[in-house]
């Protein structure tokens, strides 16, 4: 695949190589390219958590004032 002459490869990385037609990034290395897609959806993973955590606090500040209205 990568000795095609179609994938060129990017300097300073033994295991990158950018697709001469999309321009796309490939990482040859299958490894790193698993450890990377798990770190991402890691990070993703928290984002979510944090915005889920973010309208629990609203939720309950606003519970909180409807009851010292009361």
């Amino acid at each position: 695949m990568i000795d095609d002459g179609r994938y060129i490869p990017v300097d300073g990385y033994t295991n990158l190589f950018r697709d001469a037609t999309t321009g796309a990034i490939i990482n040859n290395d299958k490894n790193k390219a698993t450890k990377a897609r798990l770190a991402r959806e890691k990070i993703l993973n928290k984002d979510a958590e944090i915005e889920t955590l973010k309208t629990d606090v609203a939720e309950i500040k606003n519970l909180l004032k409807q009851l010292l209205e009361r």
